[in-house]
């Protein structure tokens, strides 16, 4: 058992609290969103209110055009939107409502403060924010094969390392600056978590969030474990001849959502023989050390009592690095058969989404919904035959 402490119940306790999960990519969100979503968390004695289909990403734009007094239009639908959202927490007699939305990682932390601060503490008693923070190297392979999976321009005729250079441009892995950040306009109420399987809960992000989020040592979580897993080399190699068909005829909404369709059938496949994994090469691991080092270290100095997490992680990373750099061209894991009916087939596709009388982003993203709401569904008849006593 944890030695978390569970959070004080007395008279004058605050009596809903809302739970506002920031992310940060690739770092199980998509897990705790479906397990919300599909209604598969369950708190002895408490109730959770989550409005969202799947996620509440789609607040990212609307974060961006709050930002800009210059587009009035714009920024009133947004406060719409935000004044909508808060009302249905208002209005729900839940003991925790949850907001979750990795998006947040790109919304500058003043920001998303005024957002929060403005519209949704009034809505409830206690507001609690929570990060994950994945260490360097892992977010970096993860995040590229995610960009891969979704066919991102910069991506298909990249490397790791050309990738690494790009990040490193943007400082997107100088995480001690924005979670200071964080830390200083929110103060006790922020909570930053290490996304470190050995450091989680149960060695689950899920059990993870549940424990350190909501303060609860009694709950429940039922369903078959992590949503959005990573692909294997070889499929993300499959994934990326379909994408590479699509470069240049189609925007980045259906490419996202065919790329997220791609995984969602994987997931129900048995897995190939051949299951490779990306891994950095002994260059890019050190360049990566030296880049983040002093990073890494002082976010453990800062949010993990000097603990060295994520500086062993970063030395782990350069240990298991492998001597040459790895190919990302799916001719060097394919046959020259599967190439040539992948290419086949990605044709097809590639004509069917041209096609604009079928609103395909949609139509991809219903086929996940569906399975959400089929698994709440079930969740909402198991709950019932327990109150009189079905046991199927």
């Amino acid at each position: 058992m944890s030695d978390i402490p569970e959070r004080p119940e007395d008279a004058n306790a605050p009596h809903k609290t809302l739970i506002i999960h920031i992310g940060d990519h690739k770092t199980g969100s998509t897990s705790i969103q479906t397990a919300f979503a599909k209604q598969q968390v369950r708190l002895a004695g408490r109730t959770v209110c989550y409005p969202a289909k799947i996620s509440h990403n789609m607040l990212k734009p609307h974060c961006r055009a709050y930002a800009m007094p210059d587009r009035p239009k714009m920024r009133r639908k947004a406060i719409a939107v935000f004044e909508k959202l808060a009302g249905k927490i208002r209005a729900s007699d839940a003991d925790f409502c949850l907001i979750s939305a990795e998006a947040f990682e790109t919304v500058p932390p003043g920001v998303l403060h005024d957002i929060v601060m403005r519209f949704f503490a009034p809505a409830a008693d206690e507001i609690r924010v929570v990060g994950y923070v994945r260490p360097h190297a892992g977010r970096l392979l993860s995040s590229f094969a995610e960009r891969t999976k979704i066919g991102l321009r910069d991506i298909m005729s990249g490397t790791l390392d050309s990738f690494h250079a790009s990040m490193l441009a943007d400082r997107r892995l100088f995480y001690h600056p924005r979670f200071s950040a964080l830390r200083e306009l929110f103060g006790d109420a922020f909570l930053l978590r290490p996304m470190i399987r050995s450091e989680l809960y149960h060695g689950s992000v899920v059990d993870d969030f549940v424990r350190h989020a909501f303060g609860v040592a009694d709950f429940e979580i039922t369903g078959n474990g992590q949503a959005n897993e990573s692909l294997v080399l070889e499929d993300l190699m499959r994934l990326k001849v379909l994408q590479s068909h699509l470069e240049g005829r189609q925007p980045h909404r259906p490419r996202h959502a065919l790329g997220w369709e791609f995984a969602r059938v994987v997931a129900h496949l048995p897995p190939p023989r051949s299951r490779s994994r990306l891994r950095l090469h002994r260059t890019l691991a050190q360049d990566l050390h030296e880049a983040y080092l002093e990073d890494a270290r002082a976010m453990d100095r800062d949010f993990f009592d000097g603990r060295p997490l994520l500086e062993g992680e970063l030395d782990a990373a350069l240990a298991g690095a492998v001597e040459e750099p790895q190919s990302v061209d799916p001719v060097d894991y394919l046959s020259e058969s599967d190439m040539r009916s992948l290419s086949i087939l990605s044709e097809i596709i590639a004509g069917m989404l041209e096609n604009e009388g079928r609103k395909w982003p949609l139509f991809f993203y219903g086929k996940r919904l569906k399975e959400v709401r089929e698994a709440a569904a079930l969740n909402e008849v198991a709950e019932e035959g327990d109150d009189v006593g079905y046991d199927g």
